[in-house]
């Protein structure tokens, strides 16, 4: 039986879905959609946590993480059980048999960085054993958090934080590592040689504007997670929880319904001139990719003629 040959993926200027259309895949912010793509309990979406713990923190992590699984905190030490927001609290072990403590937050937040310190500490407090042998060897935290409002007045999607000298700038100690991803700031254009946090990023905050998984993002990583994704492969129950999730965080929050009103909605909200070259430089790469006009027009709120005039 000859092989068959795997079917060439299209541009991504070919799998933006239309206004009317659905995408087959859930938006990755919502809990359920989250958790299914990225279950640390089973094989291939524990997988894909590792894939993206790997890329999201390499900047950070001393080994790559090789395997997950959930930590069960009993109750925590300081606040209330309602005030923690994690959607995973993680045990995770890199290559060479270290464990590392992992929490990831994707829900909207006040007080966020504040938040992100309470978390850490509380992550390290859990690790603490009863009685007088406990030697303090506390494990590295790490938390990631996902913001869909803008924290920081600068063009940086990802900022990182530790525990550093103020003199030196080394690292003091390594118990305490923030990862804030801002993904308001993630531009809608991707290239094939983009990075693999660039790609990352990308998908967290376009997947569910897709069709399909375009040429750009054609990694098996990617193609695994799509396929964890799909809205397809939701039960019944799990459906009808993912849409009452996803109306009750996403219709009156920062991401909307419609990809095209939100672009609107951001773009026409944000009216200094400097978010407008931006936005203008956003238009133009996408019109460099060969996306028409008249949807540069949608997704970024220009006038077709200021497109033509890029």
């Amino acid at each position: 039986m000859e092989k068959q040959t795997k079917a060439k993926r299209k541009p991504l200027k070919d799998c933006i879905v239309k206004p009317g259309e659905k995408s087959p895949y859930a938006n990755l912010l919502v809990d359920l959609a989250f958790k299914k793509a990225f279950d640390p309990d089973k094989p291939v979406s524990r997988q894909n946590l590792v894939n993206l713990l790997n890329d999201l923190l390499e900047p950070q992590l001393k080994r790559p993480i090789v395997t997950v699984k959930t930590r069960n905190v009993a109750h925590n030490l300081s606040g209330s059980k309602v005030s923690r927001t994690a959607i995973f609290d993680l045990h995770c072990k890199d290559d060479m048999g270290n464990l590392i403590e992992i929490e990831v937050q994707i829900r909207r937040m006040t007080n966020f960085l504040k938040r992100l310190a309470f978390y850490a500490s509380e992550m390290v407090a859990n690790q603490a054993d009863p009685g007088d042998d406990w030697n303090y060897n506390v494990k590295p935290t790490y938390v990631i958090a996902f913001a869909r409002q803008k924290m920081f007045d600068d063009d940086r999607i990802i900022h990182r934080a530790t525990v550093t000298d103020l003199e030196t700038g080394e690292q003091f100690v390594d118990t305490y590592n923030f990862t804030a991803i801002e993904l308001s700031k993630v531009p809608f254009f991707i290239e094939a040689g983009s990075s693999s946090i660039r790609k990352w990023l990308f998908f967290f905050r376009y997947l569910d504007k897709l069709k399909e998984l375009p040429a750009e993002l054609d990694e098996r990583k990617f193609e695994s997670l799509t396929e964890s994704s799909k809205v397809s492969k939701f039960s019944k129950e799990e459906f009808e929880a993912y849409q009452k999730m996803f109306h009750e965080k996403w219709d009156h929050n920062v991401l909307k319904d419609s990809f095209f009103e939100e672009f609107a909605d951001e773009i026409n909200a944000k009216v200094n001139e400097s978010v407008l070259d931006k936005t203008r430089e956003m238009a133009k790469a996408m019109r460099e990719q060969g996306i028409p006009d008249s949807t540069i027009a949608i997704i970024s709120g220009l006038s077709e003629e200021d497109i033509r005039k890029l």
